[in-house]
């Protein structure tokens, strides 16, 4: 009898051992879970906050542009050559400065038409942009500048965009467009890959960008960088704003929205699970 109660107090103490054990593990993965999120949370809000104030930063080099006389005249008398030397100089001295060296300058005639692609000057076809520069429509109607990530001939690109006048008349809008490159660079120092999607769809539009086969996916194109062996990106179904594991590392990712407030493609971010997250505060 002894025995029994012996062996029963024993596996009573057992249960309520490893229920406790089982508790103290659940407590563990779920704290590791929510602090894991709340960093996810903070690394999506820098990455917000980085495109924005890129294109703050942008869009102030553009309204200072737009009111440059020479801009001016760019524009209302047609000078491609003086535009020409001007604004190579205006580049030169972003460059000098630090402030995005890779930056390109682009300016529109009233109807739509690409005046002068800065990277591109010695295209002179004035092609149509009006099919899907939505941004460009917005701001001759508004005659207000704006900002953010749009899909033109070159590819996908962070865009500032200023109206400029003429005694008052709207004449046309210059653009500070800027890449992806110093956004890659700045989570790469702290470990995290970053990957801009762009939707295939929209491939036709950027019809003068020349992308290699292994950035290719099945419904995308990476537009930034090469993938860094991490071919699992290729195999994953982006939907929303979510998160996965797949081996050692995780995969964030969040929607692309341009400025006409279409969904472009993805922003994926990628990174070790021995990585820690906490230098990201959003």
């Amino acid at each position: 009898m002894k025995e029994k109660r012996f062996f029963l107090s024993a596996a009573v103490m057992l249960f309520f051992g490893l229920l406790m054990l089982f508790l103290y593990n659940k407590s563990i993965s779920y704290e590791e879970e929510e602090t894991l999120k709340k960093q996810m949370d903070a690394l999506l809000l820098t990455l917000h906050n980085k495109i924005e104030e890129t294109t703050k930063v942008s869009l102030a080099s553009s309204v200072i542009l737009a009111k440059s006389p020479h801009v001016i005249a760019c524009l209302s008398q047609q000078e491609r050559e003086h535009c020409l030397q001007y604004l190579l100089g205006i580049r030169n001295s972003m460059a000098q400065a630090n402030i995005f060296e890779n930056a390109r300058l682009h300016l529109h005639t009233k109807d739509f038409k690409s005046f002068m692609r800065l990277w591109d000057y010695s295209n002179q076809t004035n092609d149509d942009l009006s099919t899907f520069r939505h941004a460009l429509e917005k701001i001759k109607q508004n005659k207000q500048p704006t900002h953010g990530i749009e899909i033109g001939r070159h590819g996908m690109f962070m865009r500032a965009i200023a109206p400029v006048f003429a005694k008052g008349d709207y004449i046309g809008t210059i653009e500070t467009v800027v890449d992806f490159k110093d956004l890659n660079e700045y989570f790469k120092k702290d470990g995290v890959e970053l990957y801009v999607l762009m939707k295939n769809e929209y491939r036709p539009i950027a019809n003068a960008a020349t992308y290699s086969e292994n950035l290719m996916l099945d419904n995308y194109t990476i537009v930034n960088q090469e993938v860094n062996g991490l071919g699992f990106i290729k195999e994953i179904n982006f939907q929303g704003t979510g998160y996965l594991k797949r081996g050692d590392y995780y995969v964030l990712y969040t929607p692309i929205v341009d400025i006409n407030g279409e969904h472009i493609g993805f922003f994926v971010l990628t990174w070790s699970e021995s990585l820690s997250l906490a230098s990201f505060k959003g």
